[in-house]
């Protein structure tokens, strides 16, 4: 495995990558006519503040690294990475979710427009978190699998730690 602080300079680099893209996904895809720097500088702040306490308190990068070997994904292949990535964006976006969630459309409820009858009705944060989460997750795994590189290549390049040498680089099982 790679050292606790390869994990927390890659969380660093990953985080504000995702939080950049992400912020930017969100505003587009919303609606919104135009990007407000102020707002963007807000969400951006607050994406990139949860996704990096998150990525430095609990160990998401060596838990998703952990479920690729599991399915017997071999480190360093497309295979492991797509795997991780899918586990990393699911863990991450339940955290980041939630708190994106309330950030822009708040913690109580609102009235939201029904698609199927036309009426207004009640949603709740949990409905909410629920509708982003499957908005936007498969935009979280890509925009991870492709931050993916990046984010471990600074983390390697500042730690000197390379994944061909990390522990962690065992071959899957015959």
């Amino acid at each position: 495995m790679h050292s606790k602080k390869y994990y927390i300079i890659y969380g660093l680099f990953f985080s504000l990558f995702v939080a950049a893209v992400l912020c930017l996904c969100l505003t587009i895809t919303q609606g919104m006519p135009h990007i407000d720097p102020v707002f963007y500088a807000m969400s951006f702040g607050v994406a990139f503040v949860t996704s990096f306490v998150v990525t430095a308190v609990v160990p998401l990068g060596r838990i998703a690294a952990a479920c690729a070997v599991y399915y017997d994904a071999r480190p360093g292949s497309v295979a492991f990475r797509l795997i991780q990535n899918v586990f990393f964006s699911t863990l991450i976006m339940l955290f980041l979710g939630i708190v994106m969630t309330a950030f822009m459309t708040g913690v109580g409820e609102t009235m939201a427009l029904s698609t199927m009858t036309g009426e207004l009705m009640a949603v709740n944060l949990f409905d909410r978190f629920v509708g982003l989460c499957l908005q936007f997750w498969p935009t979280i795994v890509i925009v991870a699998f492709l931050c993916d590189p990046m984010a471990g290549g600074l983390a390697g390049k500042i730690t000197g730690e390379r994944a061909s040498e990390a522990p962690d680089a065992v071959p899957a099982q015959a």
